[in-house]
Formats: structure tokens, C-alpha cells, sequence
């Protein structure tokens, strides 16, 4: 009898075998489903089907809560969200259910980074490098925090060349990857530039010229670039190529109105007004320092500038009457 019954209960999970697989087989397919309606709405960028996506993913993870994909995809769309350390949160789950997820990584070293936690952010991005060492946009954020972190031109460098150089060979009509290349080469010229006037060497301004030419070349409206150009132009003594640069980067800004970015002006008026105070034979133009001086300072207002006094103590000076 005890034989007749093992018999009977060996049969009876035999014969469920196949069910049991069927569902598992379902309970992935409903995964991989949620996971890709998920992908969907975050692609269209709005709060609403952000957190609509984030829902998505939830479901998923009731159905496997080990799924360190739905995890990476719900950082990512708080990081979108800008709720940084709910991104962080999750970024860390995802690597901890697979610590070969360079995506991962990725992402927890760019939400520390926007969080300034610079040491933390490092070592996740590091890490993310080691499992993608060919990742142009891991190397792009690398530089990022020896750069700005760090304040360490010279291990930024080779960064940013790494992944304007890797970026150029892949990046093809990716909007979003040719918008990358092209900062890794502007920060290339910030690095070069930051070398050069702290050690005094013409190599590395030259090499900062270029860079910001190359980034003009390609996007003729990058302000940023034409103002580091001037500034690097009349380090080399090319002074009137960047008086020329300035020029026409204010003509660009008065005709941009209430639009234009004040500091920035405020910068393009400051810069030229010092080339009328340091090459006087040059450029014989008081009356033109005193006015883009008190532009400076107009549109400066109350921000910590370290201009500011000095540019007040010249106006000052001259009691606007002159």
C-alpha cells in the first residue's frame, strides 16, 4: 500500500512539471513586459509618465524582486525626476542583484556627482569603467568629477579626450552622444587652458585654442566656447583676435535682449573694458572703459565677483563724469 501511494504522489508532481514551467515561462514574459511599457513612458520625458513608468517597474519587481534591470530603469527615472537619493537607492539595489550591470554603476556615480559627493562618485564611476572601459560617456564623467571635484586638470584630461575621441567613432546621429563629444573637446580646451596659464606654457594654450575652435566649428552658438576663446587668444598676446572675438559676442548678446544670460554679459563687458585699461596705446577708448564697467557692474549686481571692487573703485575714480 505505503509503495502504491509514493507511486501516486511521484505521478502527481510529474504531472505538474509542466505547469510549473509554464508559469515561470509566464512570469518572465509579464517581466519583461512590464519592463518595456516601463522604457516606454520614460522615453517621453514628462512627470506624469515618469512616475507612471516607475509604476511599471514596481510591478515588475513584485513579480521578481531581484530584478536589478527594473531597478536600474526606476533610478533612472528619478534621477530624471531629480529626486537624487531615491536614484541612488535604487542604482545601489540594481548593482547589488548584479554587480556586473555597468549601467548601474554609471548612473549612481553621475546622481553622486550631481550631489557633489565627489570621492563616492568616483569610485562607483571607476567601477563602471572597469566593466565598460570603452564607455565614452563613463570617461566623459570621470573627467567631470577630477575636474570639478577635484580641480584636477592634468587626470581630467586624458578623460575627456577619451571620450571625445571614443565619441566621435561611435556617436553617428545620436543627438544625445554628439552633445557629449562635443563638451569632452570644450572641457579638453578648459583643461589645456587651466595647464597653460598656471604654468605659463604657450603648447597648452595653443592646444586650449584649438579645442575651443573645433567645439565653435561645430556649434557656431556655443557661447561658452567663443568667451573661453577671447580669454585664451589674449593669453597667447593675440589680443586683437580676441578683442574681435569679444565684439562680436556682445552684438550677439544686445540683440538677444531680456534672453541673454547676464553673468555671462556681465563677463563680456568686464573682458573688454580690461583691454582698453591694459593695452591703452592700443585701444584708446577711456570713456568706452568707464561704460563697460558700469555694465559689469549693473548687471553683476550684489553676486560675489572678485571684479566687482576694483571695477567700483575705478568708477569711483572717475566719478562717472568723465
Amino acid at each position: 500500500m505505503r509503495s502504491i501511494i509514493r507511486v501516486t504522489a511521484l505521478a502527481v508532481v510529474i504531472a505538474c512539471l509542466p505547469t510549473l514551467a509554464r508559469a515561470g515561462e509566464d512570469d518572465a514574459q509579464r517581466v519583461r513586459n512590464f519592463i518595456d511599457e516601463g522604457v516606454s513612458l520614460l522615453r517621453t520625458g514628462s512627470q506624469d509618465e515618469l512616475h507612471r513608468a516607475i509604476a511599471r517597474f514596481k510591478s515588475a519587481l513584485k513579480i521578481q524582486p531581484e530584478n536589478a534591470e527594473a531597478y536600474f530603469w526606476i533610478a533612472l527615472a528619478h534621477s530624471d525626476l531629480n529626486n537624487y537619493l531615491r536614484a541612488a537607492d535604487n542604482a545601489k539595489e540594481a548593482t547589488t542583484y548584479d554587480d556586473r550591470l555597468a549601467e548601474a554603476w554609471l548612473l549612481w556615480g553621475q546622481v553622486l556627482l550631481y550631489q557633489r559627493e565627489w570621492r563616492e562618485a568616483l569610485i562607483k564611476l571607476e567601477t563602471a569603467a572597469m566593466l565598460r572601459p570603452d564607455d565614452p560617456v563613463i570617461q566623459y564623467n570621470i573627467g567631470r568629477v577630477q575636474y570639478h571635484g577635484f580641480k584636477n586638470p592634468d587626470a581630467a584630461l586624458p578623460r575627456f579626450r577619451a571620450a571625445w575621441q571614443r565619441g566621435q567613432e561611435s556617436r553617428r546621429d545620436n543627438p544625445e552622444l554628439i552633445a557629449m563629444t562635443i563638451r569632452s573637446r570644450l572641457y579638453m580646451g578648459c583643461c589645456e587652458y587651466d595647464r597653460g596659464v598656471k604654468q605659463n606654457n604657450f603648447n597648452n594654450l595653443t592646444a586650449a585654442i584649438n579645442a575651443f575652435q573645433d567645439v565653435i566649428q561645430e556649434q557656431p552658438h556655443n557661447y561658452d566656447a567663443r568667451l573661453r576663446l577671447a580669454l585664451a587668444l589674449r593669453k597667447v598676446n593675440r589680443v586683437s583676435e580676441s578683442f574681435a572675438v569679444l565684439n562680436d559676442l556682445l552684438g550677439v548678446f544686445q540683440q538677444a535682449g531680456d534672453a541673454a544670460d547676464p553673468r555671462m554679459l556681465a563677463e563680456i563687458h568686464l573682458q573688454i573694458a580690461d583691454l582698453y585699461l591694459k593695452y591703452p596705446a592700443q585701444f584708446q577708448e577711456r570713456m568706452r572703459t568707464i561704460l563697460h564697467l558700469r555694465e559689469f557692474v549693473r548687471l553683476t549686481g550684489d553676486l560675489s565677483h572678485p571684479a566687482l571692487e576694483p571695477a567700483r573703485e575705478y568708477l569711483a575714480m572717475y566719478n562717472g563724469n568723465d
